[in-house]
């Protein structure tokens, strides 16, 4: 049932990003586009986050559990694998020397859990970048990343 709603979700949100999803479990190839998801969606998704005590301007805390990103593939989505055959998926960066902890997918339709040690801000908007390329990797030129707006949500408020 559950894997149902995500395919639901899925084939929801491609509609949005300008085409067809292609199979769950399908193998990521070169020149396919794409959209990555977060908690299966791509448009603003809530990250919800564990901060308790006062809340404070930049103030940092782990994810909570129960959450995932996952890949799927459009006919003519925002990303563009170029010549690689993997997506790679990150919470941007606030702040300069920082190098993010990422997820690697091969398989579109698969979704990951986000690790709950992964630090992001307690509350606010951030930024869930999947590239083909690695973050920071000097890659060869034709893929672009897609970027998803994402809403912290602190749950221990």
């Amino acid at each position: 049932m559950r894997s149902a709603a995500v395919v639901l979700v899925i084939a929801i949100a491609s509609i949005g990003a300008g085409g067809s999803v292609a199979g769950a479990q399908q193998a990521i190839g070169p020149d396919q586009h794409f959209i990555g998801l977060v908690n299966g969606s791509n448009n603003a998704p809530n990250v919800y986050t564990v901060c308790p005590g006062p809340a404070s301007l930049n103030r940092r805390g782990p994810v909570a559990g129960g959450q995932t990103l996952s890949v799927a593939e459009v006919a003519g989505g925002a990303g563009y694998t170029g010549p690689f055959s993997q997506v790679y998926a990150w919470f941007a960066p606030r702040q300069n020397g920082s190098t993010p902890r990422q997820l690697r997918f091969t398989t579109y339709g698969r979704p990951r859990s986000i690790p709950t040690s992964i630090r992001v801000p307690c509350d606010g908007k951030g930024t869930v970048v999947f590239s083909s390329c690695p973050y920071l990797a000097p890659c060869a030129a034709g893929w672009v990343p897609d970027d998803v707006t994402v809403q912290f949500v602190n749950i221990a408020a």
